[in-house]
């Protein structure tokens, strides 16, 4: 049951995602962090650069 509840989840968040793209005409994104000591880190950083990409096309349409 629980692969099922998360291969639904997957589902209906693509859909959200592709509802909010051709509203918005942007991406979606996922920053994932995990706590390090008393601090959240980022664990996949790269998505910062991704998203300042996607501001600067916005930005430009």
């Amino acid at each position: 049951a629980y692969i099922t509840q998360i291969i639904n989840e997957l589902e209906f968040q693509k859909k959200t995602h592709e509802k909010f793209t051709t509203k918005y005409g942007g991406k979606v994104f996922y920053v994932i962090s995990v706590k390090g000591g008393k601090k959240k880190i980022i664990h996949n950083p790269s998505v910062i650069e991704e998203i300042r990409k996607e501001i600067e096309r916005l930005k430009k349409e």
